[in-house]
C-alpha cells in the first residue's frame, strides 16, 4: 500500500490507475471467453471426426473381408483375352465404391489429425488465457484497494478539518445518500469500471453491462427514484431490479447482500452492498450494472456512469 493520499490530485491519479486496472480486467475476461468458445468449437470439430472416422472404419473393414472372401481380381493370366478384359472391368466396377471408402476414410483420419492437433493448441491458449485473467483480477483489486485507501486518506482529511471549523461529522453507515438531481452513481464509494459493454463473456453471450469494481460491502444505491424488487439467480447471484419512474428498468447483480425494502425508494436508498455472489464468485467484488431503456432491450451504461460515477 502506498504512503497516504491526502489531496484531490492523489485521488484523481488513484481513480485513473483504477480504471485502467479496470479495462485491462475486461480485456484479460474477454481474451479468456474467446479462448473458450474457440476450444468449444474445436472440441465438436473433433468429435465429428472421430464419429465419421469410426463409422468408415466398419466400412474400410467390410471392404476387406468381402475382397478376401472373394479372393481378390480375376487372373489377368485367363486363357481367353477377351475374358480376362471382362473380368477386369467388372472388378473395377465391384470395387469403386470401395475405393472411395478407402478414400473418405483416408481423409477424415487427416481431418481427426488435425483438429487434435488445433484443439490442443488452443487448450494451451485458453490456459494462458487463464493465467492472464488471474494476474489482471489481483491487479484490480490491488489498484481498488489503493483507490480506497486515498479515498479514506482524503476523507479523513477533510473531517479533521469539519472538527476544527465545529462542523457535525457525517455518517459512517448511513441509509440513503443525498441526490444533488434526479440520477447519482449506483455505488457510493470508491470504484472503477471500464466501457465493457457488449464484451464477450463465454457461450456466445454479451456483456449486458458495465462491472464497477468496488470493496466488499460499499453501498449500492437506488441511482434513480422508483419500485425495487430482490431477484436473485444463478448468474447474478444476489440481484435487483429497479424500476424507475423516469420510465426505465435498471438491473444490478452479484450483491454481498440486499438490504433495501422492496417496493417505492428515493433516489439514494441504501438497497444493497457490492459483492461477488453468482457466477462472479471467486472475482473482484463489483456491481455489474444495467440500463434498460422504457423496459426493453439492454443499453450500454457507461456514457451515463462517465457522468455520474
Amino acid at each position: 500500500m502506498p504512503a497516504r493520499a491526502d489531496t484531490a490530485g492523489d485521488l484523481a491519479k488513484a481513480q485513473k490507475q483504477a480504471n485502467a486496472a479496470a479495462a485491462r480486467l475486461s480485456a484479460a475476461q474477454t481474451a479468456l471467453a474467446r479462448a473458450q468458445d474457440q476450444v468449444s468449437t474445436l472440441k465438436a470439430k473433433r468429435d465429428a471426426a472421430i464419429a465419421r472416422v469410426g463409422a468408415l472404419e466398419l466400412q474400410v473393414r467390410s471392404v476387406a473381408v468381402e475382397q478376401y472372401v472373394n479372393g481378390g481380381p480375376p487372373s489377368l493370366t485367363a486363357a481367353d483375352p477377351l475374358e480376362a478384359a471382362r473380368g477386369q472391368a467388372l472388378f473395377r466396377y465391384a470395387v469403386t465404391g470401395s475405393l472411395d471408402s478407402l478414400d473418405a476414410y483416408r481423409a477424415a483420419r487427416q481431418d481427426l489429425d488435425l483438429s487434435s492437433v488445433a484443439l490442443e493448441r488452443q487448450l494451451g491458449q485458453r490456459q494462458s488465457a487463464v493465467a492472464g485473467l488471474q494476474k489482471q483480477r489481483a491487479s484490480a483489486q490491488a489498484e481498488v484497494a489503493r483507490l480506497a485507501a486515498a479515498q479514506r486518506a482524503l476523507e479523513a482529511k477533510q473531517a479533521a478539518a469539519a472538527r476544527k471549523a465545529g462542523r457535525p461529522a457525517a455518517s459512517r453507515s448511513p441509509s440513503s445518500f443525498a441526490a444533488s438531481g434526479s440520477w447519482m452513481c449506483p455505488v457510493q464509494g470508491p470504484h472503477a469500471f471500464s466501457n465493457d459493454y457488449g464484451a464477450p463473456r463465454g457461450g456466445g453471450r454479451r456483456h449486458q453491462g458495465n462491472d464497477i469494481l468496488a470493496p466488499r460491502g460499499t453501498p449500492v444505491v437506488a441511482n434513480v427514484s422508483g419500485s425495487v424488487a430482490q431477484h436473485n439467480n444463478g448468474l447474478g447471484g444476489i440481484s435487483y431490479f429497479l424500476h424507475g419512474d423516469d420510465g426505465n428498468v435498471y438491473y444490478g447483480a452479484h450483491l454481498d447482500r440486499y438490504s433495501g425494502p422492496n417496493g417505492h425508494v428515493a433516489i439514494g436508498t441504501v438497497i444493497g452492498a457490492v459483492g461477488n455472489s453468482g457466477d462472479a464468485r471467486g472475482g473482484p467484488t463489483h456491481l455489474h450494472f444495467e440500463i434498460h431503456p422504457g423496459g426493453g432491450g439492454a443499453t450500454n451504461p457507461y456514457p451515463t456512469l462517465v457522468k455520474y460515477c
